[in-house]
């Protein structure tokens, strides 16, 4: 949405594991805070896929900035979502664990009032695939040969992954027509699969090609655990939240920053740009669908994974036999471009 920001960054929110002592990196003096104070009415979008202990860690933040102890500090909150979709993501989690750990087990959750949509808007014009969806959101689908949590899909509702590549975008696309494509998208439930549908999609685009690779390095407490680690399999590994070991962008191509570098300027979190120029240790590249802007030059940033093995990476440009680290630290451990 225009203007709008992540969770995270709107309430500071730090990142990784959150416990009920987190807090918010917001100080009252800030201009987030002045923001906070100001705004009328707070909208969290897709609520039901946050857990439950952000609403803790926002409440207490917004207890301390308006001054009250009334929850979320008086300030008026609209929490949008469904909670037939997406829950929070519980890291080897049984279906209670992701369950519990749900804005609907938060003991905030009782103090507010729920309204209820009953129209789907985006399916008016197919009321039998609306029902469907809607039997498929309820679980009143029935299993595929009793097999728990299976459902089967129509076969009028499938297509051929090429088949919907060309459904969905041009046969050649390129900063001449980037208008043209860049509304649209595939999405995929898996990384896999996306990262197939990009390849596939990538060869569409006629402009110049650059290859990127990482140089990887792994974080472990006993420094002999390293040898246990060699280059070729970390290189191998795609960690949560990092591109992959080899990434290759053209001139025209769409990515998605993972970060954000400076929300003044709208470059958050989920902003998507289109590739203008691609350098040796940056490229350029320039929002989608805002008008009368200058390019941006994104630079190589730094990258740790979470997770039990943590990698660290360093882009480097590869040109036939010619290597150039970049930004190499005096540590050595840093990885560059922060796109996926």
């Amino acid at each position: 949405m225009d203007g709008g920001m992540t969770v995270h960054s709107t309430f500071g929110l730090p990142f990784g594991t959150l416990t009920d002592d987190s807090t918010s990196t917001i100080t009252m003096q800030s201009e987030r805070a002045r923001k906070i104070r100001d705004a009328a009415l707070i909208v969290w979008d897709e609520a039901p896929m946050s857990p439950g202990l952000q609403l803790t860690v926002v409440d207490r933040l917004l207890r301390d900035v308006m001054g009250s102890e009334l929850p979320f500090g008086g300030k008026p909150m609209l929490f949008a979502g469904d909670f037939r979709q997406i829950l929070p993501v519980v890291r080897r989690g049984s279906r209670a664990d992701i369950v519990m750990s749900s804005i609907r087990h938060n003991s905030l959750w009782r103090g507010m009032e729920r309204f209820n949509l009953v129209r789907n808007m985006r399916a008016d014009n197919d009321a039998r695939f609306a029902a469907w969806l809607l039997q498929l959101g309820n679980g009143r689908l029935p299993a595929v040969d009793g097999v728990p949590d299976t459902v089967q899909i129509p076969r009028a509702m499938t297509c051929d992954v090429a088949d919907l590549i060309d459904f969905v975008y041009p046969e050649q696309m390129s900063l001449a027509n980037v208008d043209d494509f860049s509304r649209r998208i595939v999405l995929c439930p898996r990384n896999d699969e996306c990262r197939a549908v990009n390849r596939d999609v990538l060869q569409r685009v006629d402009g110049a090609q650059r290859s990127y690779t990482s140089i990887d390095t792994v974080v472990v407490d006993d420094p002999d655990e390293v040898a246990n680690f060699p280059t070729e399999f970390i290189n191998s590994l795609e960690p949560d939240g990092l591109p992959p070991y080899r990434l290759t962008l053209k001139v025209g191509s769409i990515v998605m920053l993972l970060r954000n570098l400076e929300p003044k300027r709208r470059l958050c979190n989920g902003t998507r740009l289109v590739v203008t120029e691609l350098r040796h240790h940056n490229f350029k590249a320039r929002i989608l669908n805002v008008d009368a802007q200058d390019d941006i030059v994104v630079p190589a940033i730094p990258l740790t994974s979470s997770g039990e093995v943590v990698v660290l990476h360093d882009y480097q440009q590869v040109a036939g036999s010619d290597v150039r680290p970049i930004n190499k630290t005096e540590t050595g451990i840093q990885r560059g471009m922060v796109l996926h």
